[in-house]
């Protein structure tokens, strides 16, 4: 993933960002099996909270991609750059 899609898919898909994260972070020598999109979903809302794992998600990516948002006086973003 690039950064502009990682950008994208902040705006758009969290979701999406959460399973690329599982799926990058992935071994299957530790794990099994792989979990399709829809398998993911279902479990990690049984297990966890979305909130939590996408703030790690958006903070671990917004690192890696050096990522800021910009915010306008009452708090809503801007943009990202």
């Amino acid at each position: 993933m690039k950064k502009q899609e990682y950008i994208n898919l902040k705006k758009t898909n969290t979701m999406a960002l959460i399973y690329k994260y599982y799926f990058e972070k992935f071994d299957s020598k530790k794990h099994k099996p792989l979990l399709s999109e829809q398998e993911f979903y279902t479990y990690i809302q049984m297990t966890s909270d979305l909130n939590q794992i996408a703030v790690k998600v958006l903070n671990h990516y917004d690192q890696y991609y050096s990522v800021t948002t910009i915010f306008d006086k009452e708090g809503n973003v801007i943009s990202y750059s």
